[in-house]
């Protein structure tokens, strides 16, 4: 039930008023059950009219605060876009400085445009010596032959800067790489061949004084493998490739390649040696001065013992050898079937579509190779980079199953040349 209190006027007695305060002070106090529900007094006019500021300053920030609310989303969509290609322009500035301020033999980009412009050139170079035959613009023999020797020293160039650089291209640029150069040394072997026939090579027979001092057959066939391990010995080939020094297309032969022939490689002006279809062959290169590069290709069978290389070696399509090498860098592509490696290099080996390889220390040495060794710069202790294999092929955190450590007990030491 609802207390009414009356307030006496302002005029009444002193105890008339202290008598309404006690009142309602214990109307204030008096606690009723909770069933019970009091109607709150009627506040005067004038306590409203006083809370009036505080209900519009209120309403005010409820207002404000659902105009934020229902803001358009597409403006801060804006704002967010903003940001973001900010972010992305200048991601991009700083990859710009970087690519400018890198060393261009490692910038993909610049190296890829690079080797285009050097092929197109070689192209355009064969194309017009062949259209110029029979015209006035004919260029003389002499110096048609000086023009495609250059070509083959470019090219030659253009393999070197491949291997050099094929720590650092992709796979698939590196093979098409490749594959151009191999394209190209065909292109001016060919236009070498018809511009330029050479005279067919044939040994000659000394006519037979007397009758007795006819040979054996047998004794003229061994004299003609002697004939043909000599000139393989010297690096000399006869299959008029037109390619740089190197062995190729050889079969069941052991050949010694001693520091004069390999000499005459780096005085040739390419200074890189190749070894291309070798099959059950066994090859020492024994060099006095350090190589700058060699390149394998297509080794069936086959151990290879080789000194010191300055640059790098590059093999591709091994099967059952076995390979004894010191270089800057190996890199290994499709190698199998029992392959073995026993290398020194300054990087860690890298193989690539590569299984059933092994690798060990390299241990190869003859006659004055300690002094090859120390200026190619592999003197001292091997600091072992020969274990640190990286598998192009494998991505997992996990040891490669292409590639393993030769066991101590299995491994077998280098022979002596010949």
């Amino acid at each position: 039930m609802d207390a009414e209190v009356s307030v006496p006027n302002e005029t009444g007695g002193g105890q008339s008023k202290m008598e309404a305060k006690r009142v309602q002070m214990m109307v204030s106090r008096t606690e009723y059950p909770p069933s019970i529900h009091l109607a709150k007094p009627h506040a005067p006019a004038r306590v409203a009219h006083d809370l009036a500021p505080d209900l519009h300053a209120r309403s005010a920030i409820q207002n404000k605060t659902s105009l934020t609310r229902t803001a358009p989303i597409g403006r801060r969509q804006d704002r967010l876009n903003a940001i973001e290609e900010a972010r992305k322009a200048e991601a991009d500035a700083r990859r710009a400085e970087l690519d400018a301020a890198a060393d261009p033999r490692e910038n993909i980009r610049s190296f890829l445009a690079t080797f285009e412009t050097q092929k197109a050139r070689v192209e355009r170079a064969v194309d017009g010596h062949r259209t110029a035959v029979g015209t006035p613009d004919a260029t003389p023999p002499d110096e048609l032959r000086a023009a495609l020797d250059a070509l083959q020293t470019d090219i030659i160039a253009m393999e070197r800067s491949v291997a050099e650089a094929s720590y650092f291209l992709p796979p698939y640029d590196s093979r098409a790489c490749t594959a151009a150069v191999d394209a190209l040394k065909k292109t001016v072997a060919d236009a070498t061949g018809t511009l330029l026939p050479r005279k067919k090579f044939s040994f000659s027979k000394k006519k037979k004084e007397s009758a007795t001092t006819e040979t054996k057959p047998e004794e003229k066939e061994t004299k003609g493998e002697d004939v043909a391990a000599q000139l393989a010995r010297m690096g000399i080939t006869t299959d008029g490739e037109g390619e740089g020094p190197g062995l190729r297309n050889v079969t069941g032969e052991t050949i010694v390649v001693d520091g004069a022939a390999l000499a005459s490689a780096s005085a040739s002006g390419s200074g890189d040696y190749e070894l291309k279809h070798l099959t059950d062959c066994e090859v020492f290169l024994c060099n006095t001065t350090p190589l700058r590069a060699i390149r394998v290709h297509d080794l069936k069978n086959t151990k290879v013992y080789a000194g010191p290389v300055a640059g790098s070696v590059l093999m591709h399509g091994l099967s059952g050898c076995t390979l004894h090498l010191c270089a800057r860098q190996v890199r290994v592509h499709d190698a199998g079937n029992g392959t073995s490696f026993y290398v020194r290099t300054a990087s860690g080996p890298i193989i690539e579509h590569s299984t059933d390889v092994a690798f060990a220390p390299y241990a190869f040495v003859y006659p004055g190779s300690d002094k090859v060794m120390e200026e190619a710069g592999f003197g001292g202790t091997d600091p072992g980079r020969w274990a640190e294999v990286e598998d192009f092929g494998w991505i997992k955190q996990m040891q490669s199953p292409n590639w393993k450590i030769i066991p101590e007990d299995e491994r077998v030491a280098p022979p002596k040349p010949p």
